[in-house]
């Protein structure tokens, strides 16, 4: 009774709590929605009002270059033009490196634009990286952000300055295209006072391969997907300068699948020394938001966005310096490395980025999770102290897909970022192994995963066989046990020491069972890690399967179903009957209504499963399909060993035989109930499980010899 409570309580509490935090509560208790910050003119640091801004701006500018002064379109290198003793104004420009041509070369295409000298997107060239929802376009992995951040634009505390006084900024004002060609592009910025020249350049490497080999460097060649960014500040006047920098880190990374993914965009940051890791996410982000919103709301203010990421930079950075900081999303990542060259104490000594802290750049408000974050790297104070002087800060920027072979080699080394958990993440990476090797094979992903669940299934195969065994003797005792509850009724002291001894006399282990569960339950945690990971599972087809990284979406439903979504998946609803199937298999009969009631239970729980596994990727469903019918298929061919095996165990022992074995440990030195008893040297070997249940018996026995000899003292002093 007190089981068939428990588990009810347990399916009722989560049933609850799945239908309360996906339908109940964002009903009810819709997120309440921020206020929004005066409207601002872009490109003013100064937080000006929009009407301020119209009264006191410039008559001629071009609306559609961002408020700055209005230019002759010209598509070549236009001499540069000086407005009002303003900074140098050139034409908006879009610089391509690299190609999208896999036989170029080249692993990415990199679009710079001019507004900030900085990355607007990057695209794979590797044919199997398509748009899942168009597959004649190249995944853009980095700019896919409807914002006017882009990726290395670079603020300068001193040139802001400047440019504040002409409602510019030096992240969306125009550089000069110094120089660009397939493979590097160079831009340039002088400030207003002429005190300070800064250039940006970025490389990027192709692969000196064949072509047929190309397909092979995809696999292991990082170089070819890490772009090189140089950034070089030179002292123009005869004065010191000092000044301070911010480069903005990836933005707009990918979000595939959002209606089926369980891993949104992580800020992932490994640091220099014995600082701890960060995993930092949206919902984390969004709570520093609403702190700093709340905090200035109760003091009677508002907070623009420059404002929040102020406060951000001071009160919630990471100030340890960093191997690397990225963003990454299921299959692909977007990371920053210094390239600094210097022993790791000069470099904690002297750091290039005194701080890196989270920022916002796009907020979902129908779901936070969506939330397109990143991060920005704010330098520490730098000095040139003559005319001449020079500092140069070079960074790596991967971009490319989580494997390991491109993630591990430095100076990433960013094999966390490829996240296959800290329990079970060597049983994952080593079928990770075995998908590659079977695909290697020349087999489809599909078969893959197949060969790999009758792998993993064979070398379960010995435990399996004894848990069948187990079972079918347990089915036989069925009507012994049965004798047992009618025998002791209500007693279930007596009925369980009764039972105990008619296992043992038949050597089952009633704890037999729980052992294939407890091995195929780190190979499934595993293996749905692998699966999440494995990025070439990502567009593998499998009859009309396009997508096993995905749920298999046979068709869309005309409405979208509460916690289901639209998409129809057909491989969750053949798992659930397949395991309906091994229940009504392996379980035995109810032998009373409590047991009845538990397998009822049982069934709601497979139901449920149903559920959890709709949104699961097609590739897991897969595997979980291909194990039940190993898993039938197996108790069928081991019916006929089971049985043969409990014929040849030992004579079935009635009920009068664990009576008189029970009454014969009662009485102590009893000769003839002992020789009731088999033969010690007839005897089979006793089991860790034997050996303890007779441990048990004896120190029961004990505690109640221990309490007649109590009660007969009690009752003698009574006396």
């Amino acid at each position: 009774m007190d089981n068939r409570r428990f588990v009810t309580f347990l399916v009722c509490f989560f049933a609850f709590t799945f239908l309360y935090n996906g339908l109940i509560a964002p009903r009810l208790f819709p997120k309440p929605k921020k206020p929004a910050p005066p409207a601002l003119v872009e490109n003013n640091e100064a937080a000006v009002p929009a009407a301020e801004a119209e009264a006191d701006g410039p008559e001629n500018t071009d609306p559609a270059n961002d408020g700055q002064p209005a230019v002759a379109e010209n598509p070549g290198d236009a001499p540069s033009v000086v407005v009002d003793d303003g900074p140098a104004v050139f034409p908006n420009r879009r610089v391509f490196i690299g190609s999208l041509d896999p036989q170029s070369g080249f692993f990415l295409e990199v679009q710079l634009n001019s507004a900030g000298a900085a990355i607007e997107s990057v695209q794979l060239s590797d044919p199997r990286f398509k748009e899942l929802k168009d597959d004649e376009k190249q995944l853009t992995v980095v700019g896919t952000n409807s914002t006017d951040d882009r990726t290395f634009s670079m603020a300068v505390t001193t040139i802001d300055q400047q440019l504040a006084k002409h409602k510019l900024k030096l992240e969306t004002i125009d550089w000069e295209v110094v120089a660009s060609d397939d493979s590097i592009a160079t831009f340039a910025f002088e400030a207003p006072d002429h005190s300070l020249r800064i250039e940006k350049t970025f490389r990027l490497h192709s692969a000196d391969v064949p072509p047929e080999q190309m397909q092979e460097a995809f696999l292991t060649d990082a170089t070819g997907f890490t772009i090189e960014a140089e950034l070089k500040v030179i002292n123009l006047s005869s004065e010191p300068q000092s000044f301070e920098y911010e480069l903005q880190g990836p933005v707009g990374v990918v979000l595939e699948n959002v209606e089926h993914t369980r891993k949104y965009r992580d800020i992932k940051i490994e640091f220099v020394g014995e600082e701890d890791d960060v995993v930092f996410g949206a919902k984390a982000l969004n709570k520093l938001y609403e702190k700093h919103i709340d905090a200035a709301r109760d003091a009677g203010q508002g907070l623009s966005d420059d404002q929040i990421r102020g406060k951000l930079k001071t009160s919630d950075s990471w100030t340890g310096v960093f191997r690397y900081a990225g963003v990454d999303v299921q299959f692909f990542a977007a990371l920053v490395a210094p390239l600094d060259d210097r022993p790791e104490a000069e470099r904690l000594d002297n750091k290039w980025i005194d701080r890196t802290y989270p920022v916002m750049v796009q907020e979902d408000r129908l779901d936070v999770n969506q939330s397109d974050i990143s991060f920005r790297m704010a330098s520490s104070r730098q000095t040139l102290p003559a005319k001449g002087d020079s500092i140069v800060h070079k960074f790596a920027f991967f971009v490319g897909p989580k494997r390991s072979e491109l993630l591990d080699p430095k100076p990433m080394e960013a094999d966390q970022v490829l996240d296959y958990g800290s329990w079970f993440g060597f049983i994952a990476r080593g079928m990770h192994r075995l998908l590659s090797f079977f695909y290697g094979l020349g087999m489809p992903y599909a078969l893959a995963i197949i060969c790999l669940t009758v792998l993993v299934r064979g070398c379960m195969f010995p435990l399996s066989r004894k848990q069948a065994i187990s079972a079918a003797k347990m089915k036989d005792l069925q009507p012994k046990i049965n004798e047992l509850k009618l025998k002791y009724g209500e007693d279930k002291e007596k009925m369980a020491k009764a039972q105990m001894e008619l296992w043992r006399k038949h050597n089952i282990n009633p704890l037999g069972g729980c052992f294939p569960l407890l091995f195929q339950f780190p190979i499934f945690i595993a293996l749905y890690t692998c699966l999440n990971t494995a990025v070439d599972l990502r567009l593998a087809h499998f009859l009309w399967i396009e997508n096993l990284a995905a749920p298999d979406a046979l068709f869309r439903m005309p409405v979208s179903l509460p916690i289901l979504g639209q998409d129809f998946n057909l491989l969750p609803c053949i798992t659930v009957v397949l395991f309906f199937i091994q229940q009504k298999m392996f379980m035995p009969p109810p032998a009373d209504e409590q047991q009845a009631t538990q397998q009822k239970m049982m069934n709601y729980m497979t139901l449920f499963f149903g559920f959890m596994f709709w949104h699961m990727p097609a590739g897991l469903c897969l595997y979980f399909i291909a194990s039940s019918m190993w898993g039938i298929a197996e108790r069928m061919l081991l019916g006929k060993t089971s049985k043969t095996a409990t014929a040849d165990a030992e004579p079935s022992v009635t009920v009068k035989e664990v009576e008189a074995t029970d009454t014969g440990s009662k009485k102590n030195g009893s000769k003839k109930n002992g020789a009731q008893e088999k033969a010690p040297a007839k005897e089979k070997k006793q089991g860790f499980f034997q050996k303890l249940m007779e441990a048990a018996e004896q120190a029961q026995k004990q505690a109640e010899k221990t309490k007649e000899k109590q009660s007969k003292g009690k009752k003698k002093k009574g006396r």
